[in-house]
């Protein structure tokens, strides 16, 4: 089967199954079988697979259309302009996340003048592929940046992506907060659980291929943004800063549970303009 036909027929097998961006899965499954980009896949559409080649393609096929998701079958995923390796012991990093990220750089720059060259000590909470502490040492190589996560699985994940990008980050095992008491810190960020039960039924299915532990967040989905707001005063500097990814209905109840207990919260958009990240000081 030639290029241009085998991309026909996935996108075919695809749609039939359901799949949105049902073109797109395919190009990128082939591309990654024939280890070329995506447009030399149309410049070489007359070039006849090899039986191997087709094969491969097929069983991607597959595995998409039974709703697994891309990442998982590439095993990589772009964040930050960085490529993480991903497969199912770690949530898929998302562009949304990359928020997080962009808006603590912007605070770090703005206020390098004032530490007058100290290390800043970051902690991100809930690391899973480490995205976002990698991310922030890559950027700002002047942090020194702590990633946690409660699962062994998932910072073997990470480790692995610190070590393939080259970048230091310290990692430690245990329950959310649990890994950096008895420290103080210039900035905790976070993409924690924050999906409720409720909402975590109705997700689409693909969703349910990634580890449920990263997505649960409690009945109403705030049970981790509590813990926070009741726990991080005692470790945060006092010039200190915390940003967190929430879901796009969660702001108002997320920058409560901090104002009751004295911080200022800054809200800011994702880019399709849903509510995203809050900074609470």
């Amino acid at each position: 089967m030639k290029v241009i036909d085998s991309l026909r027929w996935g996108e075919a097998r695809l749609t039939e199954k359901g799949i949105t961006n049902a073109r797109f899965d395919a190009d990128m499954l082939l591309a990654w079988v024939l280890n070329v980009s995506r447009p030399q896949l149309y410049l070489d559409g007359d070039r006849n697979l090899s039986e191997l080649e087709e094969a491969d393609f097929r069983g991607g096929i597959i595995r998409r259309a039974g709703n697994e998701p891309l990442q998982y079958i590439l095993k990589r995923q772009e964040f930050m302009g960085l490529s993480f390796y991903v497969d199912e012991r770690v949530l898929i990093p998302r562009a949304d996340s990359e928020i997080l990220v962009e808006k603590w750089l912007e605070v770090v720059r703005q206020e390098e003048d004032e530490r007058q060259e100290r290390k800043i000590k970051v902690a991100d909470l809930c690391t899973g592929s480490g995205a976002l502490a990698i991310s922030m040492a890559h950027y700002y190589p002047k942090a020194e940046v702590v990633g946690t996560d409660l699962s062994s699985d998932a910072l073997e994940v990470a480790r692995q992506n610190s070590q393939s990008l080259g970048v230091s980050v310290q990692w430690r095992q245990g329950d959310f907060l649990e890994p950096i008491l008895g420290q103080l810190w210039d900035y905790i960020i976070t993409n924690p659980p924050y999906v409720s039960k409720e909402e975590y039924k109705q997700c689409d299915p693909e969703i349910f291929r990634e580890p449920s532990m990263a997505f649960l967040g409690g009945q109403d989905g705030l049970d981790y943004y509590r813990r926070l707001a009741e726990n991080v005063r005692s470790i945060l500097n006092p010039q200190g800063m915390l940003l967190m990814e929430i879901g796009c209905d969660q702001a108002e109840a997320v920058c409560r549970l901090f104002q009751m207990r004295g911080f200022e919260t800054q809200v800011f958009p994702d880019l399709a303009g849903r509510d995203r990240v809050i900074i609470a000081r």
